[in-house]
Order: C-alpha cells, then structure tokens, then sequence
C-alpha cells in the first residue's frame, strides 16, 4: 500500500447543517447508520467557539473517529486514536490517589478503511487497539486489536455483512451519555454486573469475538441488526456463543432500540456446563443539539434454577453552554429480584472543549449498595463497585462490605 494513502483523519468530516434546517432524506439515514454502527464510542464533544454548530449533538460526539463521521464511507485509510490520561482519587475499602488512562475517552490507535467496489457497494475494515496511556501496555496481554478486528461488505439498498471482532448489537453505549467509559461510568457496572445472581449468570461484553453480523438497510427510520458469535475452536462452549437482536428508530433526532442477546457462559460452580443468560433492553436518546436526553431499561435473567435476575434503569442528561462548555448527569437503579439488593449510582462530569478534538474533563461517581447480597458457592458477597475499587474488607467479625465506592478524575483528551 503506498504511503500516500494513509492520511489522517479530516477534521471536517463531520456534518454541519445548520440548526433549524432539516437535513435531507439520505443525511438523516446516513446519520442513523453512524449512532448505530458506533455502539462502543465512548466520551463527549469537543467543539471549537467559533465553530459553526451541528444540529446533532452526536455529529461532534464522534469526532476523530472515522467510522463514526460523514467520511465514513469515503475510500481511502486513515490512521486515527485517543490518548486520555487523568489523575484521580478513590475510596472504597482502602483510600488510593491514581493515574490512568481514559476517563472520557478509551485510550486508542486504529486503522481504518474503505474501498469503493461500484454500484453502490463497498467494503470496509476496521483494526482497532487499545492501550493504557499511563504506562503503554496493551489493553488486553497478547493481542494486538483487542476493540476493533472486522472486515464488511454491503451497500446502502442491501446492508451491511460484517465479520469479526466487532461492536455488539443492542443498546448502544451512547445512550449513557459517559459512553459507560469504564474507568467512571457507573451504569457501565451496574449494567455488567452478574456476581449476585448465581453461578449461571454471564454478561457478554460491548464486542463480539468471532462473530457474524448484519445490518439491514433503513426503511424510513426503522433498521435492523442480528448478529451470532461462534465458540473459539479451543472451546467447549456451544457453537453459537451469543445471538442478538436490535431493532432500532430514528428519526433525525431521536434514537430508540429495543434489543435481545443471549448469551452462554460457563456455571461458575463447573468446569463443564454452559448456562444461557438473556438479557432484554430497550433505548431512548433525545438529540437536540444543545442538549441530551436519555433512557434505558435492562433485564438480566440467567437460565439456571435457583439464579436470581435483575432490573437496571438509567436517565441521562447532558447540556452544552456557549459551545465550550458540556454538563453531564447519569443516575441509574438496580434492583435483584426476590432479596434485599438494591443499588444506586449517579455520575456527574462537566468538559471545557478546547478545540474539536481536545477537552479538560472533570468526572465524579458514587454508587451507593443497601441490604446484602446473598453468597453462593465460591463466591463471596459482592456488590457493585466502582472503577474495580474494592468494596469488601475484613474486619474484627469478617467480612465486611464498603456500602459506597465512589472516585473523582480530573484529565484531559485528544483525538487524531
């Protein structure tokens, strides 16, 4: 491949239609595509000043990441990444001040592209990493691109047939409007987390590994996706690992979905025995460009007698003054069916966007744990935490559990 046709990405990839005009048919469509081919962006909006302004909050949210802006199906590849870095203070068992990489953004470098095959047909490929920017190592040991590794073919009157590592489908991770960042977001762990409702329960992860997906092309504002992820040829797991369903709404500024995934997991208590979790969940995120709101539902129910299931419910907001300046708020709920386990859990942030694709960011999160957590097998009592603090301690009469984990981050983040 010559050199000449890597080139970075363009900043003025994004759409910026001007407020109170409505975007043409196909704009609208292609915008639609972009929120849900770019379930796994994580962070906020960086906007210049005197930057003319988007329409679309999410037209800026997803600057610096190619397959998520109007040059997405543009030919050519681009190189593109994050660097995030922030310094911190936690509490929870024990009391920590920390560096780490990605409060707003998952610290990345990627390579991104697309070839223009006629008729309205292309394919495109995505190689994705990410790293820990506080020390370099790689996201996970021994793999290269452990978010993003997929080629697809399609067009816009058949949709898309994508294989790989890849987004899952479902409910987006912008409908929480921290991206469910894993360093912060405290719906990114409520929403993962299976260690109170038996040793049956799974969750599968925002990216499938191999898996086989497709997207149908959009009729009016209605679109749908399904995806199967295979067993890896080492396993013993079932052939088909996960299967997922999303049918998904928008029109040109709200997004709604309604989503299915089941997937297996082993029985926590066996070597052997793979058990089905479903997992329902539905969707809403309301884009009026200066503002964000959003909803969502989730329902986790393991299929093994004796496992309990669990509801999460989140609203989200976000408000952007004078361009520079973006507020956020996320509260969620979780409740375990038939025990005294209840969870709650509220993030707050606000961003300085000091140009298109560099913020300062400040973030704080607390996730408050009442009644106990029923202990089964091998698995002591646990309850939520927050950015992997621990929660439990021993003390004069065991065991003991730290009700509120909670962290406060101050960085900062460039896209390229």
């Amino acid at each position: 491949m010559p050199a000449s046709s890597i080139t970075p990405q363009n900043p003025s990839d994004g759409a910026r239609t001007l407020a109170g005009t409505r975007a043409p048919r196909q704009t609208r469509i292609a915008r639609a595509t972009r929120l849900v081919a770019c379930a796994t962006v994580v962070g906020g909006a960086s906007l210049g000043a005197h930057a003319q302004a988007s329409n679309l909050f999410l037209e800026d949210y997803f600057q610096g990441v190619p397959y998520a802006t109007t040059g997405a199906y543009s030919p050519g590849v681009r190189l593109y990444g994050a660097v995030d870095q922030s310094i911190g203070f936690t509490k929870g068992a024990q009391t920590a001040f920390v560096q780490q990489s990605g409060g707003e953004w998952t610290s990345k470098i990627g390579l991104y592209g697309v070839e223009d095959l006629g008729g309205g047909y292309r394919v495109r490929f995505d190689l994705e990493n990410g790293f820990n920017a506080a020390n370099g190592q790689l996201g996970t040991a021994n793999t290269l691109f452990n978010r993003e590794a997929w080629v697809s073919i399609g067009s816009q009157k058949t949709g898309e047939l994508k294989l790989g590592l890849q987004d899952d489908v479902g409910v987006p991770l912008f409908i929480d409007v921290f991206g469910q960042v894993g360093t912060v977001s405290t719906v990114a762990y409520m929403t993962a987390w299976v260690y109170d409702l038996g040793p049956g329960a799974s969750y599968e992860a925002s990216r499938l590994s191999n898996a086989i997906s497709y997207s149908s092309p959009w009729f009016g504002p209605l679109n749908a996706q399904v995806a199967l992820s295979l067993h890896d040829s080492s396993s013993s797991a079932p052939t088909i690992v996960t299967r997922a369903l999303a049918l998904n709404y928008f029109d040109g500024h709200l997004f709604g979905t309604l989503s299915y995934l089941g997937n297996y997991g082993l029985n926590a208590l066996t070597t052997s025995q793979y058990v089905r979790t479903d997992n329902f969940a539905a969707g809403l995120l309301y884009d009026a460009g200066h503002y964000v709101l959003s909803a969502g539902y989730s329902f986790l129910a393991p299929r093994l007698e004796g496992d309990r299931v669990a509801s999460l419910y989140t609203l989200g907001a976000l408000y952007r003054y004078q361009q520079r300046n973006d507020f956020r708020v996320e509260v969620a709920y979780r409740d375990v069916a038939g025990v005294s386990s209840h969870s709650y859990g509220l993030t707050l942030g606000y961003d300085y966007n000091l140009s298109k694709r560099t913020a300062l960011y400040v973030r704080g999160a607390v996730i408050h744990n009442t009644g106990t957590t029923p202990t089964y097998g091998r698995y002591p009592s646990q309850q939520p935490s927050v950015d992997n603090i621990s929660n439990s301690y021993t003390g004069s009469t065991g065991t003991e559990m730290y009700q509120s984990p909670h962290l406060m981050l101050v960085g900062m983040y460039h896209k390229f």
